[in-house]
């Protein structure tokens, strides 16, 4: 008989970002092998699902975004985190939906909030409970939550977990799936098309990219900026950049609509100063597209050498890294060496990983 699993993903319906593209990947790799249940928040404004249900059972109740007015009223008058308001919502929910938890052999969360939660108000099935996530920042979580639950992934979460707290949580790596892999590597593109793909707030830095190309001249060179993803900045952006016929806002897109993008794009910039992993720019090296970020420990853990690292929020240095890649030599050459490393990242791999976990985790509830 199949494990039941449900994953627990408040935003993965409804947002596009690092964890809502694992989840998504996990439950199209293993949809086959376990009786999968995805249970997501629904912002109440009749946008399509962003995940793919086929295959596996996608449930959705009602919740106060992260990005709903609402949200950023409550963030204001309780001064916390929009996350933070964003999982309370969702357990609340949770609590009158009446789902029964308990059906479940093995329940997954991939949010710190989210888990902590549900060792808080559900502590009876703290047992049958695995917790995914990208890293841990509140002070309790550990007298709550069983380090033995607990999964990074990512590299960038576990040195500050063993310094702060003096424990060891094992890492898993990220995936890219097989929509994203190109047959044109090594092909110099036709088109000088620039590409952001993330969420549009402060962090990534996405205000500063469109100022800086706007700036730059390098639309005067025949270069176009294409702006993928959704967040609190793209309102700003509409407004200042909505009409720019050298700068595309695309909003959220499904998978094949970002990969198709990115196939077609000349660069990926990444901005960043936040990173648990960098997913993204995994995903343009499958496809064959060169990287340019910001030197974090966290993403030259796993990249290594492989993008290109211009000084944090530099413009003439981002301009400079940008330029060399007029030479489709050099183009060519590290779009082939980045194809090649992506191919030892799978999300099969991760995905079989995964399941060991969940199999040797639950066997104990199961099997008393």
């Amino acid at each position: 008989m199949m494990l039941k699993v449900l994953f627990i993903c408040p935003t993965v319906a409804c947002y596009i970002g690092g964890t809502e593209t694992v989840v998504s990947q996990l439950s199209q790799c293993l949809k086959d092998q376990v009786q999968l249940t995805v249970l997501s928040g629904d912002i109440g404004q009749e946008k399509r699902n962003l995940i793919h249900a086929e295959g596996f059972e996608l449930l959705t109740i009602p919740f106060v975004g992260r990005d709903l007015r609402l949200n950023q009223l409550l963030s204001k008058i309780l001064m916390t985190s929009r996350f933070k308001i964003e999982s309370y919502s969702f357990f609340r929910s949770l609590a009158q939906s009446q789902l029964d938890l308990s059906q479940y052999d093995c329940i997954a969360t991939f949010y710190e909030a989210d888990a902590y939660l549900l060792a808080r108000r559900h502590p009876s099935l703290q047992d049958r409970c695995i917790h995914f996530l990208p890293g841990v920042s509140l002070r309790r979580f550990f007298k709550r939550v069983p380090a033995t639950k607990v999964f990074f992934f990512g590299y960038r979460a576990a040195p500050r977990t063993k310094k702060r707290w003096g424990i060891t949580i094992p890492s898993l790596p990220l995936g890219v799936d097989s929509t994203f892999f190109s047959d044109r590597v090594s092909v110099y593109p036709e088109t000088k098309r620039l590409v952001y793909i993330g969420r549009l707030d402060k962090s990534k830095h996405i205000d500063w990219l469109a100022d800086f190309f706007a700036e730059s001249g390098l639309a005067e060179r025949g270069y176009h900026l294409d702006i993928v993803g959704d967040g609190p900045l793209l309102e700003v952006l509409s407004v200042k950049y909505g009409t720019s016929r050298h700068m595309t806002l695309h909003g959220k897109k499904r998978q094949e609509d970002v990969a198709g993008i990115l196939q077609h794009s000349f660069l990926l910039l990444h901005p960043t100063d936040l990173e648990s992993f960098g997913l993204t720019i995994l995903e343009a090296m499958a496809a064959g597209v060169p990287v340019i970020t910001h030197d974090l420990p966290s993403i030259r853990t796993w990249a290594h050498d492989h993008p290109r690292y211009a000084n944090f929020l530099d413009q003439s240095s981002w301009a400079n890294e940008i330029t060399k890649f007029e030479d489709p030599s050099y183009w060519a050459e590290v779009s082939t060496a980045n194809l090649a490393y992506a191919k030892s990242f799978t999300w099969g791999n991760v995905a079989e990983q995964v399941l060991d976990i969940i199999r040797s985790q639950t066997r104990p509830a199961l099997h008393p």
